[in-house]
C-alpha cells in the first residue's frame, strides 16, 4: 500500500524515495562499515553520497523508480535502504541478458536517457541493513515491497539482483524473495579475502520473471 506517489507502506516500514533531502540518513546507512565493504574498498565520502543522492532524485523523476530509505513506521528510526533501480545499458549489465529470455524486451531502452540510458523492461532490486537491525527481517521485507512495485505498479517483465559471491546474507535473502539462482557475471569489486578492488569479481545473479510472480 502507498499513501502518495512513490511511498510504500510495509508492516513495520515507511519506504520514501530517496533525494537529495535524505543524503544524511542515505550516509548513515552507507557510512557503515558493514555497508560500504560490499560497494568498494574505501568509505564514500559524504559528498558522494549527495551525489547518489541526488542521481536518485533524477532517477525517480525521469525513470519513475529508484531506492527508497526505510524508516521504522514506529518510531522514525532509519532502518537501510534498497528497493529498485532501472539497470544501465552498458557492457557490465549486458551480461545479464544471456539469463533472461531472448525477446526483444530484455534489450530495449527505457524513453527517457538521462540520468543514463536504461533498460525499459527489467529492473535490478537490493537492500542495505543498518547493523542494529539486522538479523530481524528487514531487508527480506524491503526485498517483498520493491517486487511488488516492480510487477504490479511498474510492470516489469523481470527483476535481477546481483551480489559478490561470498555475500552470504543478502544471497539469503534473494532466496527468500523467491529469486532463482541463474548464473554468476564479473564486474569491479572485492574478490573475498582481497584488499584491492579487481576488474573480474565473481557476483552471483538471481532472476525472477514476471510469469514466475506469484502476484
Amino acid at each position: 500500500m502507498s499513501d502518495v506517489e512513490g511511498v510504500r507502506l510495509t508492516p513495520r516500514l515507511r519506504l520514501d524515495p530517496v533525494d537529495t533531502s535524505r543524503a544524511h540518513d542515505l550516509w548513515l546507512v552507507h557510512g557503515e562499515e558493514e555497508v560500504w565493504r560490499w560497494y568498494g574498498a574505501h568509505a564514500p565520502t559524504r559528498a558522494r553520497i549527495g551525489e547518489r543522492a541526488a542521481l536518485m532524485e533524477q532517477a525517480w523523476r525521469l525513470h519513475g523508480v529508484h531506492k527508497w530509505m526505510a524508516y521504522e513506521r514506529d518510531g522514525g528510526r532509519v532502518v537501510g535502504r534498497g528497493g529498485l533501480s532501472r539497470t544501465p545499458v552498458d557492457a557490465d549489465w549486458g551480461q545479464v541478458y544471456r539469463f533472461l529470455p531472448d525477446e526483444p524486451w530484455a534489450r530495449q531502452v527505457h524513453d527517457a536517457r538521462s540520468p543514463y540510458p536504461a533498460h525499459a523492461h527489467w529492473l535490478e532490486i537490493g537492500w542495505a541493513v543498518r547493523h542494529r537491525f539486522r538479523g530481524q527481517g528487514y531487508a527480506t521485507e524491503i526485498g517483498r515491497a520493491g517486487l511488488v512495485f516492480a510487477f504490479d505498479v511498474l510492470g516489469a517483465r523481470a527483476v535481477v539482483s546481483c551480489t559478490l559471491r561470498h555475500n552470504v546474507r543478502s544471497r539469503a535473502v534473494m532466496e527468500r524473495l523467491g529469486m532463482g539462482f541463474a548464473g554468476e557475471i564479473a564486474s569491479r569489486g572485492l574478490v573475498e579475502g582481497a584488499v584491492h578492488e579487481q576488474d573480474d569479481a565473481p557476483y552471483v545473479v538471481h532472476v525472477l520473471l514476471r510469469d514466475e510472480w506469484p502476484g
